[in-house]
């Protein structure tokens, strides 16, 4: 897992372990050069004695690695670290061909230990150095045997060493592998906890909307209620209906207002509408038009119009407006429009009331 796909408090105990493992492995290296140097001068051997060399240099390498580690810089000690395995390997192939099995394990423990730190990136480009390296030890091993210097070790004592140093490396890949798997098992844990949060998180989303759904639909139904309330229709006669309409009428309300009575008028049949607009206080050139269109409205469906409770006010703010009324029926109040009606014949019988109490709700 690389640390581009790692939460934070993962990423903090990775570079803990990679300090705990850089601890470890670094006076191990030492150890081991120090050992090839001391044999390099028992057997005077000069391939033992650059190898030495090159693994105390690894050492060295690992203690800088671990210096950027304190200081939070992962990426460069892995790349430091993953450069002084794989440069001190190729010279170590070099000097000792007869220790390629071994060295071809070291790039093994290279991805492996990059597999945990590096980016996607970073991780391709030493994947891809690790073959390369892997290939030229193994080359050399099969077709370069004596190496760069002829070795005065017993043949014995290079079949011992190469025992030996091939362990120490499975040792190593062994427990890279063990770090790896802790690696996955957090990851894992971690991501089961948050499948968890995230399902919590989902069940409680549901219900809030299924309770927002639910207020919506009261709401609604609250809305249609007010409409219907507010724009009463009260059936007079048959074929005959009153809507008195009261308080202020802004857009919303007249178109309301007009679908209510269009409504009503079409499905009572009704002949004749008294709009009673005694209640309405205030009259703007916007509440005039409504009024006018709802009138063509009832017209078109060949109802007869008829306004009652005109105010002195809102007389004078009709005229001062210009709205021509010239064309339209108006009575002071409802009585005066039954009146008319009685004494032109056009009221044939009692008011027929529609549910009990002469008054339809819309």
């Amino acid at each position: 897992m690389t640390t581009d796909m790692m939460p934070e408090s993962t990423l903090q105990a990775q570079m803990l372990r990679l300090r705990r493992f850089l601890s470890m492995y670094m006076p191990v290296t030492f150890l081991f050069g120090v050992a090839f140097l001391v044999l390099a001068l028992i057997f005077r051997d000069i391939p033992t004695g650059i190898s030495g060399a090159a693994i105390v240099l690894n050492g060295s390498i690992l203690f800088y690695a671990m210096a950027n580690v304190r200081q939070g810089n992962v990426q460069t000690a892995i790349a430091i670290t993953s450069a002084g395995l794989l440069s001190g390997g190729l010279i170590i192939v070099l000097a000792q061909p007869f220790l390629f099995v071994t060295l071809m394990l070291t790039p093994l423990l290279v991805v492996i230990l990059g597999l945990q730190y590096l980016t996607i990136e970073n991780l391709k480009r030493l994947i891809a150095a690790s073959g390369l390296c892997s290939l030229i030890a193994l080359a050399v091993g099969q077709f370069w045997s004596q190496g760069m210097v002829a070795s005065s070790l017993p043949d014995w004592f290079q079949d011992g060493l190469t025992i030996g140093s091939a362990g120490a490396a499975i040792v190593f890949i062994m427990m890279l592998l063990w770090h790896f798997s802790v690696l996955l098992n957090e990851m894992l844990s971690f991501l089961r906890t948050a499948n968890r949060e995230l399902e919590t998180q989902q069940t409680k989303l549901i219900r809030t909307n299924e309770q927002l759904q639910q207020q919506l639909a009261s709401e609604r139904e609250l809305l249609g209620l007010v409409s219907a309330l507010e724009t009463p229709v009260v059936s007079l006669a048959d074929g005959i209906l009153l809507a008195p309409i009261v308080g202020h009428i802004d857009t919303r309300r007249a178109d309301t207002l007009r679908a209510h009575l269009l409504d009503a008028v079409y499905r009572y049949r009704t002949k004749m509408m008294i709009l009673d607009i005694t209640g309405v206080t205030t009259v703007d050139t916007s509440v005039a038009q409504a009024l006018i269109m709802t009138i063509q409205g009832l017209r078109l469906l060949g109802c007869r119009v008829i306004i009652s409770g005109i105010s002195a006010t809102v007389a004078m703010t009709l005229t001062h407006l210009g709205i021509d009324m010239h064309n339209i029926e108006t009575v002071r109040s409802p009585e005066e429009a039954l009146d008319r009606l009685k004494h032109n014949g056009t009221l044939e019988r009692s008011p027929a009331l529609a549910n009990g109490n002469g008054r339809h709700h819309l």
